[in-house]
């Protein structure tokens, strides 16, 4: 059986993925779009077309193409060391084989 989308992004490395924010704080970070380039505890930075932009994880939210589809993801969902995030991922999907969303707040958006 194959494990839910959502459960893996929480326990997939995130470099090299396209994001979009879609809800933020500061207005000028929402439509912001591009390759992540870097990830930090805090942070991530995104390749757009008028350069790099570094981001905060709290209080935003990611439109993430993963695997074909596409992922709404809180940011508060992913503030961690992204080494220290994959293993607790990876807990995660373990404990949830076979049940819905472990990890929710996110919700899979229509193509």
């Amino acid at each position: 059986m194959r494990e839910n989308s959502l459960d893996q992004i929480i326990a997939h490395e995130l470099i090299g993925l396209e994001c979009e924010v879609l809800e933020s704080p500061n207005k000028s970070e929402i439509g912001l779009s591009g390759e992540i380039i870097d990830e930090t505890m805090k942070t991530i930075t995104i390749q757009t077309d008028s350069g790099m932009k570094m981001i905060q994880k709290k209080g935003r939210v990611f439109k993430i193409r993963y695997r074909r589809k596409l992922l709404r993801l809180s940011g508060d969902l992913i503030i961690a060391r992204p080494e220290e995030r994959i293993k607790k991922g990876l807990l995660i999907i373990k404990r949830s084989k076979g049940r819905k969303c472990a990890v929710c707040g996110a919700k899979r958006l229509k193509r």
